[in-house]
């Protein structure tokens, strides 16, 4: 009797672990891009209004109760905000203002970005609730 050899049975491709591997590389791609914007100071509480933008925006200056300027966690001066500020042509200021600061000081901050050179300021707020 004459045996032949069997082939080799083929193995099934396993797709798992190509999934983990790209479950991951998404999961560590959200992280860092979740990282990239710079929160909003939790010290300030937003003005309401009936028609604000969906987000806050990034990078915003902010102004807490208080009357400080705040970016980024420091405080600091219309001046040297605008000195950081290196964008070309017209200098567009986003202020996050608390709702509990007093309209006068909302005011002088606007003034003395205008008088450090801003262009346009916009006052930041947050969408009332229906």
């Amino acid at each position: 009797m004459i045996t032949l050899p069997r082939k080799a049975e083929k193995r099934q491709l396993e797709t798992t672990i190509s999934l983990i591997n790209i479950v991951f590389l998404m999961l560590i791609f959200f992280l860092v891009a979740g990282q990239l914007a710079p929160p909003q100071d939790g010290q300030v509480d937003l003005s309401k209004s009936e028609q604000a933008p969906p987000l806050p925006p990034p990078d915003a200056l902010y102004a807490r109760s208080d009357g400080s300027l705040i970016y980024r966690d420091e405080e600091i001066t219309a001046e040297a905000f605008l000195g950081h500020q290196t964008q070309a042509g017209e200098t567009v200021v986003r202020l996050g203002a608390d709702s509990a600061l007093a309209a006068d000081k909302l005011l002088g901050h606007v003034a003395a970005l205008y008088a450090a050179g801003a262009h346009k300021v916009l006052i930041v707020t947050r969408k009332a609730d229906p």
